[in-house]
């Protein structure tokens, strides 16, 4: 199993006064990484001789690890014989092939499927994971990354709070960063440097995805509702283009939820006011970004005689545990377990690619899917 630890925890043996055993173990990963190497650009890299890097070669071929090849060695099935001096020895040693960062803003709502997902693709691919958290804080977003790249990791995966601003510390950064980088559920403003990557949930489709199943049942008065997040601007432009395409581009009407206080009521207030004005509109059927407020907005509307799904329909916005509301409701799903594994044979694809190798740049959009229950449902002609 893959094993996930602070970003702290770890360091790499690198540098020109690397030992033995340390450089064994960097020619054996760069081995089972790329299949071959050249001693004229490994030792260059590694900070040793060429003939340093020689007697090692010879060393690990006598070894059985390796088969020297000229200028250079090829890999011997490096794994098999790892598996086998396990065997001999009693101790079965699977050495990673990659070390790769990953900065969320959260791990205990919407990342931790996202986490998941890396980890399990990094559990396939023998690499380590190595996970560090934000809690939407820009100043942890740098130190963080900062951190891991300065612990040597071989490629890193990010989710900025916001997305990246051009111009900030953050930004720099990864844009001059010596290992490849992608973007986690964020896109990539054209402006930035053409190498950076991205994998992320196409917002806009999903929000396309509940107007349409709203409409296919009979509405026409529909709001969206949502707090200022990452989120919200795809899910503004898809309800906003949805609508238009479904001829009801004067119909539509976007609700901006505030960002809630601690301890205080701020949230039941606003949900009340949304609810009170959608009555004032006769709106019928509603998109909320995320199942928090949803479920909220739900238990108020029932609290004030107002049936879901026979008088209001409710669509949420993350499938978190949309599932498990009083009235099971109907939710578009992000594929966040998609989105994690995509981004982390992304990263790895990358490292593994030669120096020098060109390759076309990858932004990826990843679709949501609708998954239906009993909030909404068929109004009468």
């Amino acid at each position: 199993m893959c094993d996930i630890h602070e970003s702290h925890k770890f360091s790499h043996s690198r540098g020109r006064h690397m030992v033995a055993a340390a450089r064994h173990d960097a020619i054996l990963r760069e081995l089972e990484l790329r299949g071959s190497l050249r001693i004229s650009q490994l030792a260059g890299r590694m900070g040793v001789s060429a003939m340093t890097l020689r007697r090692d070669l010879a060393e690990l071929e006598e070894r059985g690890l390796l088969v020297r090849a000229h200028g250079g060695a090829v890999s011997n099935a490096v794994a098999q014989q790892q598996a086998s001096a396990g065997e001999r020895s009693g101790s079965p040693v699977r050495r990673p092939v990659a070390t790769i960062g990953m900065v969320t803003p959260s791990a205990s709502y919407y990342f931790p499927q996202v986490i998941r997902g890396a980890s399990d693709a990094a559990r396939e691919l023998n690499c380590r994971l190595v996970l560090g958290t934000t809690n939407y804080s820009e100043r942890e977003e740098l130190r963080q990354a900062e951190r891991l790249i300065a612990g040597g990791v071989d490629g890193l995966m990010i989710t900025p709070r916001s997305g990246l601003v051009e111009g900030t510390e953050l930004h720099a950064l990864l844009v001059d960063a010596p290992i490849p980088v992608v973007l986690v559920e964020r896109s990539v403003d054209e402006r930035h440097a053409g190498r950076l990557e991205s994998v992320r949930s196409d917002h806009a489709y999903g929000a396309e995805l509940a107007v349409r199943h709203l409409v296919d049942r009979g509405h026409r008065r529909i709001a969206l509702a949502a707090r200022e997040a990452a989120t919200t601007t795809g899910l503004t432009d898809g309800y906003e283009r949805s609508m238009a395409r479904a001829g009801l581009g004067d119909e539509a009407f976007r609700w901006r939820l505030p960002d809630p206080k601690v301890g205080t009521d701020s949230t039941i207030d606003a949900l009340e006011a949304f609810l009170e004005e959608c009555g004032r509109r006769e709106v019928t059927a509603a998109l909320m970004l995320g199942d928090v407020d949803s479920m909220a907005f739900a238990d108020l509307a029932v609290e004030r005689g107002i049936r879901i799904p026979e008088d209001f329909s409710l669509v949420a916005y993350d499938d978190e545990f949309s599932a498990y509301a009083a009235v099971p409701l109907t939710a578009v799903a992000p594929p966040k377990h998609d989105l994690g594994d995509a981004a982390l044979r992304l990263c790895f694809d990358r490292i593994r690619q030669r120096e020098g190798a060109g390759h076309a740049v990858t932004r990826m959009a990843l679709l949501p899917t609708l998954i239906e229950r009993e909030s909404t449902r068929q109004i009468a002609s």
